[in-house]
């Protein structure tokens, strides 16, 4: 009997986006700290999520060297590793770095509101309703970067 040389093919994406960018929803836990995944932009997550959360009860800080430092290495990780814009692609108006940060900044007042207001309160819908309408603009946002469609501003050298 003769040995089998069939070779898998790989399996083909049906969104660029899947491998390139993580989704809202692994930034969202990576910012909690309940799951920070593999991908270099959900460590970047994360350490944003901390640095919100420490600021919620600490001093009234905006610790803006960490935060400017966070969102220049996501953009660098951009910079690195998306393709190039199509030449007729849209420039986006922040960078992705300032994009995640922003999720953040959403993710840790939403939770805080969450555990210290009631559940009820129009104020925690509202929290919530905007942190769900960042993720959607995340997911858009990289979804056409990944299809070359959109570009982002270059904030951050190699």
């Amino acid at each position: 009997m003769r040995a089998s040389t069939h070779i898998p093919r790989p399996t083909r994406l049906t969104d660029p986006s899947e491998s390139l960018f993580p989704t809202g929803e692994a930034l969202l836990s990576a910012i909690r700290d309940h799951h920070v995944g593999p991908h270099p932009l959900t460590s970047i997550a994360h350490r944003f999520g901390q640095l919100h959360q420490q600021n919620l009860h600490g001093p009234a800080c905006p610790a803006y060297p960490d935060r400017a430092e966070l969102s220049r290495q996501a953009d660098l990780w951009v910079v690195e590793h998306v393709p190039p814009p199509h030449p007729e692609a849209i420039m986006h108006s922040e960078s992705l770095g300032t994009v995640i940060d922003r999720l953040a900044v959403q993710q840790v007042q939403a939770f805080h509101l969450l555990m210290n207001a009631e559940p009820s309160d129009p104020i925690v819908h509202a929290a919530w309703y905007r942190l769900a309408e960042l993720v959607d603009n995340y997911t858009d946002l990289t979804t056409a970067v990944a299809r070359r469609s959109r570009r982002l501003p270059c904030t951050a050298r190699p």
